[in-house]
């Protein structure tokens, strides 16, 4: 959904299927042709599909990662997203749930070796690193000639969990008709709560997305869905009650 131009974005992060190798592959190669990428054929990521993540869109898989893992630390790879949905939090939501993936099996730091995009991951946190640190089964994949640069950052603290999208960026909601503005708490829950927490006048019911008494219109920003809601807000509108903001948004509140 759209409205004048902002994205109104209910994205999923789920394990890579057998069914999205092909998606996966499409989306990698303009970073391929680019140099970012190292090239991977159907067949390797088909072998490796266990190893991906992908996030989804209306059931359109529209970015997608993947982890090695090692014995000290993990590595994410092949960060590929979708030309149409740049610039709208999507990188964003993929990396930062990665990470969450990897603090939740025990790791505290991650490495990328990046190209063309150091800027980018330095951005959410990652820092150059001294490829002599890396464990020794990682450096013997080492390819010189690519001149890769790796680079490593903790992976996101369990109090960090509630909100994966506001925990690396500074987000900030303003609601437009009471003319409050606020930095999103990670606290929260949902916009809902948010809303009830600086005294903004909502409505709602369920606070399940079942019912779409808190639906809301969105006038700018984007957000994700905790679940995919049971009713259709309508076009330009969301569920308060089960979204989180993924970039600064404006409600029209």
């Amino acid at each position: 959904m759209s409205q004048g131009g902002d994205e109104i974005i209910d994205a999923t992060f789920r394990g890579a299927q057998s069914g999205d190798v092909l998606a996966m592959y499409e989306l990698s190669k303009p970073f391929v042709a680019t140099g970012g990428l190292i090239a991977r054929d159907l067949e390797l990521f088909d072998t490796d599909v266990e190893d991906f993540y992908v996030v989804e869109i209306d059931e359109v898989v529209v970015a997608c990662a993947g982890i090695r893992r090692f014995t000290d630390l993990a590595e994410i790879f092949n960060v590929a997203v979708d030309g149409r949905w740049q610039s709208l939090g999507i990188g964003r939501f993929l990396l930062t749930s990665m990470l969450i993936v990897l603090e939740s099996e025990g790791f505290a730091d991650a490495v990328v070796f990046t190209k063309t995009t150091r800027d980018w991951f330095a951005r959410y946190g990652f820092l150059p690193m001294d490829p002599a640190s890396l464990p020794a089964e990682r450096l013997t994949m080492l390819d010189p000639e690519r001149k890769s640069i790796p680079m490593v950052r903790p992976t996101v603290q369990a109090s960090d969990s509630i909100d994966a999208l506001a925990s690396i960026t500074e987000l900030r909601v303003r609601f437009e008709r009471s003319g409050v503005e606020a930095v999103w708490d990670n606290g929260c829950d949902s916009l809902l709560m948010f809303a009830e927490k600086n005294d903004i006048d909502t409505a709602s019911l369920c606070r399940g997305g079942m019912c779409g008494t808190c639906s809301s219109a969105l006038k700018q920003g984007t957000v994700s869905y905790d679940v995919r809601p049971d009713v259709d807000p309508g076009d330009g509108s969301i569920l308060l009650c089960i979204s989180r903001p993924a970039a600064n948004v404006v409600l029209d509140l």
